[in-house]
């Protein structure tokens, strides 16, 4: 599913920058959205692994207190990793949700937390969310004085088709 890919290509994307830059850009304290960007991809990575949890029925989509307990217990095995061991986080998750997209029918429905959504929905819903946040760091590197980088679906078009 190339939508999952694009979103797989935009987290390497912003990852690789921000390993780029001055140690400690990262979790330096901001006001914004969230306290810092690694705040940020913190918050993306959570919501995916809940997302994929509730995709294969580990828990429930309306049992939060076991979504509770999973967002705490994700929180603390990930506030102190380094971007580097994120990236390996991010990737083992990114394979997870490759291996289930290829082996389900993206058609079938189910309901989440009441609501009726076929699981290509979600994806899209997750993408979309990434999206949404991998723009807040943009606006956050700014704020901190660096420059931030694109991952406009148009330009992973543009570098996919560029390494076919």
């Amino acid at each position: 599913m190339s939508i999952y890919n694009y979103n797989t290509w935009a987290n390497a994307t912003i990852l690789n920058h921000l390993k780029r830059l001055p140690n400690g850009t990262c979790n330096q304290i901001i006001k914004s959205v969230f306290p810092s960007v690694f705040d940020t991809l913190m918050h993306i990575y959570i919501v995916d692994r809940g997302w994929y949890s509730v995709l294969t029925k580990e828990y429930a989509s309306d049992d939060y207190e076991t979504i509770k307990k999973s967002v705490e217990k994700l929180i603390a095995q990930t506030k102190d990793n380094s971007l580097e061991e994120f990236e390996q986080k991010q990737n083992q998750l990114s394979e997870k949700f490759r291996d289930f997209i290829e082996n389900n029918d993206m058609e079938t429905k189910d309901i989440f937390s009441s609501a009726p959504m076929k699981y290509v929905d979600v994806i899209h819903h997750i993408v979309n969310h990434g999206t949404y946040h991998r723009g807040n760091i943009t606006a956050m590197l700014h704020q901190l004085g660096h420059s931030g980088i694109g991952t406009d679906y148009s330009l992973y078009l543009y570098h996919s088709n560029k390494l076919d």
